[in-house]
């Protein structure tokens, strides 16, 4: 047989042990650093690139909608920069679309008996490193200077609780319309909420997607859309080429 074609028997054929080796790749690249970027395909697994197409299909489902996106947990702020690439891409002159993170920063916070108990809900899980926000803040700004409109400041990256946060940011902006709403908090309450406050201010046509619905280790995202909503009132779908696992959106009519 092929040596090329044969695996080591040292070497485990699991998923996670691939990733593993992809990390330790990354980490002890030999690229040169002025070729880093261009080539960091080499370590994007096949689960976040379904993530990432899944996000191109659906972008290109908002283009005739006008309004902003809002993603509600932001953390290290991964879907925000592909957000700002798909704009950049798409409507490269369409300053109106901003893009707004909303996240504490500190993990999650106020836990509900609906959001279950499972080993993973538990206060001040997913939290970033101290002062993220900053460092996150300076990424997107550098980002902004590669696009056509550099002077122009097109994201806002909120630092808070959800429900308080978002709600003050309509007061303040009551003319809002928002195009596409991500929400990725995992918990019920402050989905519910976010939910209650976006519904007004979203036209048809606008966009919904859930994060994690029909999850049963962390089943509150899915309790709130159809507290909110009623899963009878909307049609929830997904992409089934590229879809990862969980997210699922559905067109408000």
């Amino acid at each position: 047989m092929d040596k090329m074609n044969t695996r080591s028997d040292t070497k485990s054929n699991s998923y996670a042990d691939a990733e593993e080796r992809l990390r330790d790749h990354l980490e002890n690249s030999v690229i040169p650093r002025s070729e880093i970027l261009e080539n960091l395909h080499l370590f994007i697994t096949p689960q976040q690139l379904r993530r990432i197409l899944f996000l191109y299909e659906i972008y290109k489902d908002i283009l005739t909608v006008p309004g902003v996106i809002m993603q509600f947990g932001v953390r290290w702020g991964r879907e925000l920069a592909l957000f700002e690439s798909l704009r950049t891409t798409f409507e490269p002159f369409n300053h109106s679309r901003k893009v707004i993170g909303f996240d504490t920063f500190s993990g999650y916070q106020g836990i509900d008996k609906k959001d279950g108990n499972h080993s993973v809900i538990v206060e001040g899980n997913l939290t970033t490193s101290a002062k993220y926000e900053d460092i996150l803040d300076d990424l997107l700004s550098t980002r902004e200077q590669m696009d056509p409109l550099p002077h122009i400041q097109k994201y806002d990256l909120i630092k808070g609780n959800a429900q308080e946060t978002l709600e003050k940011y309509l007061i303040d902006n009551p003319h809002t319309i928002i195009s596409l709403a991500h929400l990725d908090m995992n918990l019920y309450k402050p989905t519910k909420a976010c939910l209650e406050l976006l519904k007004p201010h979203m036209p048809r046509g606008s966009i919904i997607i859930i994060d994690e619905v029909n999850l049963d280790i962390m089943p509150g995202e899915t309790l709130a859309i159809k507290e909110v909503f009623g899963l009878e009132n909307i049609k929830l779908k997904r992409h089934p080429s590229v879809n990862p696992t969980w997210p699922a959106y559905f067109v408000v009519e």
